[in-house]
């Protein structure tokens, strides 16, 4: 099992851990450690990237997965004869996840403020990787959609103006099922459910990474929207 220390240490960029298995699957070959702070990819975020150090080398760690209970940093090669308990020093790009969470707080901004403007388009998917960044939405969009998009962007500035706060913190199954009822299914069923709260907006159950209030996300421009079997905006974001 690995520790994830985005959640307890959201701005832990490096840690001292210890090697607890390493390998080789379809992604390539990986080592995992007791405690990480790389957020593995996934909930439509990118992941971490950065390095580990072990044995005095360092390795460049583009990718890392949870497996298992366990997160799996890819790597080149194995070194050469890793041991379990060896001491590893695990450091992120900081930048790297500045970028990913501003982007999934953008995500979670535009779907508070569609939803809004139109309550019966559920949100139902986000893809937060860059480029390439969407949101989808479930239901039939009732006005034209260059007129919704740009209605919809207006507000997005007022919301990154107002520098909103972003708020992680615990609930359980039933209250945020009783807040969204329409997204109970895809709730997991768990003791303790992590959630993301923008200003007054209804909150999201989500185990990603965010920037502390929607000031931060920088320039969000809504590039497209499609809409055939529900709704999808494209956003991307400025360089900030």
């Amino acid at each position: 099992m690995t520790d994830l220390l985005y959640r307890t240490e959201p701005a832990a960029t490096r840690c001292e851990a210890q090697l607890i298995a390493w390998g080789t699957d379809e992604k390539g070959t990986w080592l995992a450690t007791d405690r990480t702070p790389f957020y593995p990819q996934g909930g439509g975020q990118m992941s971490d990237r950065g390095t580990l150090t072990l044995g005095g080398q360092s390795y460049d760690s583009p990718l890392a997965l949870m497996r298992d209970g366990s997160v799996r940093h890819y790597i080149a090669a194995l070194p050469g004869a890793p041991r379990a308990g060896e001491s590893v020093t695990l450091a992120i790009d900081a930048e790297f996840r500045l970028l990913a969470s501003r982007s999934h707080s953008a995500g979670h901004l535009i779907s508070h403020v569609v939803e809004t403007m139109q309550p019966d388009l559920i949100p139902d998917k986000g893809h937060h990787f860059l480029p390439g960044a969407y949101v989808e939405f479930q239901g039939e969009l009732h006005q034209d959609a260059q007129t919704f998009l740009q209605q919809a962007q207006q507000q997005i500035n007022a919301a990154l103006a107002a520098a909103l706060p972003i708020a992680v913190t615990e609930s359980n199954f039933n209250d945020i099922a009783t807040l969204r009822p329409e997204l109970a299914e895809k709730i997991p069923q768990q003791p303790q459910i992590r959630i993301v709260t923008i200003g007054n907006y209804r909150p999201f159950a989500c185990g990603g990474t965010h920037v502390p209030h929607s000031g931060a996300i920088g320039e969000l421009t809504l590039r497209k929207i499609k809409v055939k079997n529900g709704v999808r905006i494209s956003y991307e974001l400025l360089p900030g």
